[in-house]
């Protein structure tokens, strides 16, 4: 079996051609559920965990790394009134993710940005990641982004697979063996952890995933 090493990674599959495509990207059909189910079921209650696991209010300012087009960030501003940075390696993701939010209190900005931002100031309450670390071709590179943008003391919420899936071009994905859960661990101080509720998110999807919750300590 080839090492990860011979993969090229795959950046380009994240560059779709319009919203219905990135939301079936996101949320793949699972279980017997479409992707329209998916989303209309699962959102809310990530929102009912993700506030559980952090303090929310209409003066904090969340990233959210790996936003996509904007679905929690969208549902988090409509719940708490919030501030909302997202953060997305793609430029389409982007450009979708203002048009599906529609709000003043969010934007969109790539990687690189974020770190702009930081240099100059920038620190979130709090942060959180869905579905895209598993993905992530230099995972401890986004894991240290985040932590840099995070207050001391602020939280960490992270849902995942338990397996690598990173996209390459000589197949759909690859498991480089990387552990997403033990990386956290090493830059952040462990909170709680979890499966997602079968009657939420699918059984097959619970039983593949777990969620996580994190604080920065210095």
């Amino acid at each position: 079996m080839p090492g990860p090493e011979n993969f090229t990674f795959n950046a380009g599959l994240y560059e779709v051609a319009d919203p219905g495509e990135a939301m079936r990207l996101i949320l793949t059909p699972e279980g017997g559920a479409s992707t329209e189910q998916r989303w209309e079921k699962e959102t809310p209650y990530l929102v009912d965990l993700v506030a559980h696991h952090m303090t929310i209010d209409t003066n904090s300012v969340l990233l959210d790394y790996g936003c996509g087009v904007g679905r929690m960030a969208q549902a988090l501003i409509q719940r708490f009134g919030c501030r909302v940075v997202g953060v997305d390696s793609s430029h389409a993701m982007r450009a979708f993710a203002a048009s599906y939010v529609r709000s003043d209190r969010f934007f969109a900005c790539a990687p690189a940005m974020l770190d702009d931002l930081v240099a100059r100031g920038l620190h979130c309450d709090g942060a959180l990641t869905v579905w895209v670390l598993q993905h992530c071709a230099q995972p401890s590179v986004d894991i240290a982004r985040v932590k840099h943008a995070l207050k001391p003391g602020g939280n960490f919420f992270v849902v995942n697979n338990r397996t690598r899936a990173v996209p390459v071009l000589e197949r759909p994905y690859i498991n480089d063996g990387l552990d997403i859960k033990a990386m956290l661990g090493g830059e952040f101080l462990p909170q709680h952890e979890g499966i997602l509720a079968p009657e939420a998110v699918e059984d097959i999807v619970s039983r593949n995933s777990f969620w996580a919750s994190f604080q920065r300590t210095a």
